[in-house]
């Protein structure tokens, strides 16, 4: 008698998402979007795949899915920085550097001891040829968190101001 075997159990989410995210590591890009499309329609949305999303997306150059991705966890969770820091470094890339700004603006609102928006508004403000507001940006990132200053040197963005964080 022919034995029949049951069809394959689905993988689950969890794995999925760390095959993607060795992909991701490993830069095989494409791999790792073809893990994360092994993910059911019903949990695409979920947290998980969408913060693996973010970073795949951003390591990829992928601004507009990065965009997508990052304002769904942005308006999901508007407490957290980091949704709007990633939302902010999508629409830069994708939109515009002043977009990216009003980005960062809104989330100071409810964050605005949090030094990574700080930085990315001096930032901004440096590259759009506002030297005063992005010294006050960037010292302020400092102030808050003293890696900063390190990252104030080497950034490109700061090269105008650069000087003044040696």
């Amino acid at each position: 008698m022919l034995e029949i075997a049951p069809p394959p159990l689905p993988m689950k989410t969890e794995v999925l998402l760390r095959h993607a995210n060795g992909y991701r590591i490993l830069e095989m890009f494409e791999d790792a979007e073809l893990e994360l499309a092994k993910i059911s329609d019903d949990e695409q949305m979920d947290d998980g795949p969408l913060t693996l999303k973010i970073a795949l997306f951003q390591d990829s150059g992928k601004w507009q899915e990065m965009l997508e991705a990052a304002t769904v966890l942005r308006d999901r969770y508007p407490e957290e920085a980091d949704w709007w820091i990633a939302l902010a470094y999508a629409t830069r890339r994708c939109l515009s550097i002043e977009q990216a700004r009003e980005v960062l603006l809104s989330g100071m609102e409810r964050h605005p001891k949090e030094p990574c928006i700080q930085y990315n508004l001096g930032c901004y403000a440096c590259v759009m040829g506002e030297r005063d507001e992005a010294l006050a940006r960037v010292r302020n990132a400092i102030e808050l968190d003293s890696n900063y200053s390190k990252m104030a040197i080497e950034d490109e963005d700061l090269e105008a101001i650069r000087d003044e964080f040696r």
